[in-house]
């Protein structure tokens, strides 16, 4: 080598030696740091980005959950039962109306929903109840993506059927003690679909029992578990019979009706015992629900959650008809029988969602899903972040404090402790007037008797919304009075002295009261107005 050549590597070592080491050092520990970083990252648990179909759609739902205002129809008789549970024990009696003798019997069949909203009222005020809608709704959701995805394998799939079915619910969103049954409902059907694919064994039916005395106590809607169960045992049974593919043999077919009978018995943990059944049957045939009810009607395309039940139901069936993959006998036998249910009544269409639309996921899915391995991503942890976020945003303590628009807020009553919560014809102010000016045979629109249930110490409606409480001959006179139909005949007949009306649901009989010289205004606001007879106080 010359001596007025250098070698790269010693003029390197000449001029940069020390700064090059060290350069070199922190190039390899920030390579190092990135790639543990980015390996806990993948390895932690973490969503993927796949996760987001799934994630994204069940916070779209969880949004509209924590949206929907609470209408005073079937939330506030319940939460004053509620009370008289904690305090008394579980009533047995009308109590609450004058049309109707007090001793009355009446079945408060969901008087463990009624105690658990009251305890949240007790925590949270007004606003608790209305988060444990909110959280009980999402995790029935989450329940429902969870299933769609064992059906199908895909996340988008199960974010699909996660959607549908929360646009078929949009219409029962509301505080109810409905929602206790939404995610034992759930549980059914995630359980025993899973044993009926044998992805889980026997022990997972040990669930079951314990799942239904809570809620046999929480709503009359736990028929539908024996249903499950039920339509299981066939299902599976005639399976066996036929020895289809992937049939159960004997011992899983005897542990399912073990469960079945372990179930059964499990309903009779209530306070009324097996007359909880007389009850169940008696709502199911009452003349009142059946007939003068929206909800006990058949779905029509009226409705948001009507048009979403039917587009639903015309997507499962160019699914069943078209699909990659077939239900087998099971999973038909339940699809009837819940398709028949949503088709009879719109109130059952919440169920056939979830149950449904699982699914529609499965038919709609590959033959055999790839299910490749699904490494954490910092960027779906994030967004699953800000999701959560976003939602606990929507909480009852804090929605008040974003800048919603005024339209929004105009759904809503101010009602004290608990701003944009409760829907704006809630009867507040005319409670309150009601309170500090008692007295007289008060004719009520039945939406405003479950508030007034609630709010006066002493509360004697004409009628709310326990509609099988009252006989069919006393609606057929609240109907035609609301019309003012022979109304002087029916406040003579009735004694009624004072008449607190909804402006809109009752427009003949305000406009009849307020041309009628014998009534006078007592108070009056947006939605709900007060009449008096003269002379009566």
């Amino acid at each position: 080598m010359s001596a007025g050549k250098r070698s790269p590597l010693v003029s390197g070592r000449t001029r940069h030696g020390p700064r090059a080491t060290i350069d070199t050092v922190v190039r390899r520990a920030n390579t190092s740091v990135l790639h543990a970083v980015g390996g806990l990252v993948r390895n932690a648990p973490f969503p993927a980005l796949i996760h987001l179909y799934g994630l994204i759609p069940l916070a779209v739902v969880a949004a509209l959950i924590a949206l929907a205002p609470t209408v005073p129809h079937d939330f506030w008789w319940h939460l004053r039962v509620g009370r008289l549970v904690s305090e008394t024990g579980v009533p047995r009696t009308n109590m609450f109306a004058w049309t109707v003798p007090p001793d009355q019997p009446f079945v408060y069949a969901a008087w463990l929903s009624d105690w658990l909203f009251y305890q949240m009222y007790l925590l949270c005020g007004l606003q608790g109840p209305v988060l444990a809608r909110n959280i009980l709704g999402t995790l029935a959701f989450a329940l429902v993506l969870l299933e769609a995805w064992r059906r199908s394998g895909s996340w988008r799939l199960a974010g699909l059927a996660v959607f549908l079915a929360g646009m078929m619910t949009i219409n029962n969103l509301t505080t109810r003690p409905q929602n206790w049954a939404w995610a034992p409902f759930m549980a059914y059907a995630i359980i025993l679909g899973a044993y009926a694919t044998k992805q889980v064994g026997w022990r997972a039916l040990l669930a079951l029992p314990p799942l239904m005395v809570f809620w046999v106590n929480a709503h009359g809607s736990f028929v539908l578990g024996l249903a499950l169960l039920a339509l299981y045992g066939i299902g599976e049974g005639t399976r066996a019979l036929l020895r289809q593919p992937d049939a159960p043999d004997f011992r899983r077919l005897a542990a399912l009706a073990a469960a079945a009978l372990a179930t059964l018995a499990a309903t009779l943990v209530n306070p009324i015992g097996v007359d909880i059944f007389a009850y169940v049957v008696k709502l199911l045939t009452d003349p009142p629900s059946q007939g003068l009810v929206n909800e006990w009607q058949p779905p029509t395309v009226r409705s948001l959650a009507g048009q979403a039940f039917f587009l639903a139901t015309l997507l499962l069936i160019a699914a069943l008809a078209l699909g990659r993959r077939r239900l087998n006998l099971t999973d038909t036998l339940l699809l009837c029988a819940f398709l028949w249910l949503a088709w009879s009544g719109m109130r059952y269409v919440v169920w056939f969602g979830m149950l449904a639309m699982p699914m529609l996921a499965q038919c709609l899915a590959r033959p055999a899903p790839r299910v490749a391995a699904q490494r954490g991503d910092l960027f779906a942890a994030i967004m699953a972040l800000a999701l959560i976020l976003g939602i606990g945003a929507l909480q009852p303590p804090f929605k008040s404090s974003l800048n919603l628009p005024d339209s929004y807020r105009g759904l809503f009553a101010d009602v004290p402790g608990a701003p944009l919560i409760y829907s704006a014809d809630t009867p507040v102010g005319a409670a309150a007037y009601l309170r500090d000016h008692p007295g007289g045979r008060l004719f009520n629109d039945m939406a405003y008797g479950s508030y007034l249930i609630w709010a006066l110490p002493a509360p004697q409606v004409f009628v709310d919304t326990r509609v099988e409480l009252y006989p069919l001959a006393l609606w057929e006179d609240y109907l035609a009075l609301g019309e003012a139909r022979a109304y002087r005949t029916l406040i003579e007949q009735y004694g009624i002295d004072r008449a607190l009306l909804s402006r809109s649901r009752q427009a003949p009989l305000v406009a009849a009261l307020a041309a009628d010289p014998s009534w006078v205004i007592e108070y009056e606001d947006r939605y709900s107005i007060l009449y008096r007879r003269v002379g009566e106080r």
